[in-house]
């Protein structure tokens, strides 16, 4: 007993994390682990499928794209190269279309992984990325991006459309949009100009992609061992590679110990940043050695192992925030003496519920959808369940994206005594049809945390003033996900967009007719020919006053039309650890992991101090054992 009291006292840890891959680096300096949290597991790792933050937080480490965002840049944003040795050279063809040549990096391995000869990843190669393309144009893969580049990528549609008829996809035969030229070196070519695709080239729908990985990693059992599908087991070029995925708990990722592909940039940063970051110019990336990712769907142990040093930053949640954040809206005096640093992120961002147009009830009555728009107090939700911190949308466009209004106010905002003469004007009066009986609607949800079950009672109680009833359906998230991609819901809470390139033709491809499940993003299913008209037009064109004024027309049809209830442009509060100072904050890098810096040895030491034991049971223990002691002595002297 005494032994096993001594254990628990001694030899435990609150430590919740396994033990890393490694102690020691390849030069004997210590290993570098990163230490994050993650909301959900992600739902694929296929980059021409990937399109959920959560998943693309975990892909982008591992797959690289041909381009990137500069990190510190952000106003304007900044494309640099990545796989690719410069910049797109762009040239303007007779009749109207366009090239973009384009040189990759030699030298450039993919990770070292079973699905190549002897284990050893081999070079990228332009045939890789022409396969990368191929994906994108096969319907099953289902690649989102296909519903936008098959209308600018020369036989991108056709190819498509004649792998749809046949059910099958022939990999072998030519793409006249894109024309390999060298090992190294290719062409896209458009049928029309399309300034965007650059940004396309910056997301890994167009990442290059090992035929050899797609076809090893089928999901079968060879030779009586089972292997992973592709989307469960990336195989990139990044800075990290995927070491372990146990399934709704934990990912982790090892250095790729061959990274060349980038360096720490040299510039860009604010002049008060140098004395951190010009030390960091011009290294080798990255600079941690493994990243350790934890599913947690409550936030309450986010913060509780946030304060005791083993996670290295933290999103400032509801729970956590009267005890981090003063009324003021600054750190705590008790963290900031610990050295923690706050930060706050405005995201590119628009969340809504989306309405499925395609609904019998809602996709046929604008009165209807307008009335439950007025319902929705966005405002008492966010200060409820966000602190106050996010901005309530009033349009789809968020700020620092051309053709936002600042000014502009939602004409169905927030107004119940309006709703009500909506629902009267749409049919049901007090909440009733004609015959009397009461309107029923069905709500979807991402359910799993108390926070979403309480959020999701909000909204009911919302649309519940109008006298309606409100069934509302908790969905894991890749559930969620998987009735907004086929249809299967009336109201999807939970919907949003952030943005995957700085355009407001990245936020409106979302309403347009030609980007429906599962080539697009449509998930509203929303139709209209005009929007249609001034999407194409708006499309192709290079900012300037007379795009300005179509983005504007395109805002207020939305606005009439409803087919998404307003909720908020995301920004929150993040914290970080002092032994983790923030580098980078491109909200359109996904964490931007190979910049990463820890300090090991501050750690630690800081670890080891906010986790003392306490010195009571030591002493209580000593008690038991001289008790013990005693007794035992005196049970001898009587016998």
């Amino acid at each position: 007993m005494v032994a096993l009291g001594a254990f628990f006292i001694f030899g435990c840890s609150n430590n919740p994390h396994p033990e890393p891959l490694a102690k020691v680096r390849e030069d004997g300096e210590p290993w570098k682990v990163r230490y994050s949290a993650l909301p959900e597991d992600p739902r694929s790792l296929d980059p021409q499928v990937s399109y959920d933050a959560v998943s693309r937080r975990v892909l982008e480490p591992v797959q690289e794209c041909l381009l990137e965002y500069q990190p510190f840049k952000t106003d304007p944003y900044e494309l640099t190269p990545c796989l690719l040795l410069a910049l797109p050279e762009r040239i303007e063809r007779t009749g109207g279309g366009i090239t973009y040549r384009c040189a990759l990096k030699p030298g450039i391995f993919f990770h070292n992984d079973p699905c190549f000869p002897e284990g050893r990843g081999r070079e990228v190669v332009a045939e890789d990325v022409l396969f990368a393309f191929r994906r994108i144009a096969d319907p099953k893969v289902e690649c989102p991006a296909l519903s936008t580049l098959q209308d600018y990528i020369e036989g991108f549609a056709e190819m498509f459309e004649a792998a749809r008829k046949a059910d099958s996809f022939d990999y072998s035969q030519p793409v006249s949009g894109l024309q390999v030229t060298g090992k190294y070196t290719f062409e896209i070519h458009l049928k029309a100009p399309y300034p965007q695709l650059l940004y396309w080239l910056a997301m890994h729908f167009t990442s290059p992609v090992a035929r050899e990985a797609v076809e090893y990693y089928d999901g079968k059992t060879h030779d009586g061992a089972a292997r992973d599908m592709f989307r469960f087991h990336p195989v990139g070029t990044g800075p990290f590679q995927v070491a372990e995925w146990k399934r709704n708990t934990r990912i982790r990722l090892k250095r790729n110990p061959v990274y060349r592909t980038t360096a720490f940039p040299t510039e860009g940063w604010d002049a008060d940043r140098e004395a951190l970051l010009r030390p960091l110019a011009g290294k080798a990336l990255p600079f941690v050695d493994e990243v350790n990712m934890t599913v947690f769907r409550e936030t309450i142990p986010v913060f509780l192992l946030f304060r005791q040093g083993y996670l290295d930053e933290m999103a400032v949640g509801k729970d956590a925030f009267s005890s981090l954040i003063t009324p003021s809206r600054d750190l705590s005096e008790k963290y900031k003496e610990r050295g923690v640093a706050l930060h706050r992120d405005v995201e590119p961002s628009t969340f809504f519920m989306a309405l499925n147009m395609e609904d019998p009830l809602l996709g046929t009555n604008r009165k209807l959808r307008q009335a439950l728009s007025c319902a929705f107090d966005a405002k008492s939700n966010l200060d409820i369940f966000f602190n106050s911190v996010p901005i309530v949308s009033e349009q789809l466009l968020p700020p620092g994206i051309a053709g936002y209004r600042k000014e502009f106010r939602n004409p169905y905002g927030y107004n119940l005594q309006k709703a009500k003469v909506l629902l009267a004007e749409a049919g049901y009066p007090n909440g009733k049809d004609a015959n009397g009986k009461v309107l029923e609607i069905t709500l979807d949800t991402t359910g799993g945390s108390a926070n979403e079950r309480l959020m999701a009672e909000f909204y009911q109680q919302q649309f519940e003033q109008l006298g309606i009833k409100v069934k509302v359906v908790e969905n894991p998230f890749a559930r969620l996900m998987d009735k907004l991609d086929n249809g299967g819901f009336q109201i999807a809470a939970g919907s949003g967009w952030g943005a995957d390139y700085p355009d407001p033709e990245n936020f409106y491809f979302l309403y347009y007719s030609k980007n429906l499940p599962p080539a697009g993003k449509n998930h509203s299913r929303y139709k209209n020919s005009e929007f249609d008209r001034l999407f194409e037009a708006m499309a192709t064109m290079e900012n300037s006053a007379v795009r300005d004024g179509i983005v504007l027309k395109m805002n207020d049809i939305l606005a009439e039309d409803v087919p998404h209830i307003l909720n908020m442009h995301r920004s929150s509060f993040r914290l970080s650890q002092p032994w983790a100072p923030r580098i980078q904050s491109n909200p359109l890098l996904e964490g931007g992991l190979k910049y990463v810096v820890i300090e090991h040895g501050l750690r630690e030491q800081l670890r080891t101090q906010w986790n003392k034991k306490p010195v009571w049971p030591v002493a209580a223990l000593l008690a038991m054992v001289a008790g013990s002691a005693l007794l035992a002595l005196n049970a001898r002297r009587k016998s």
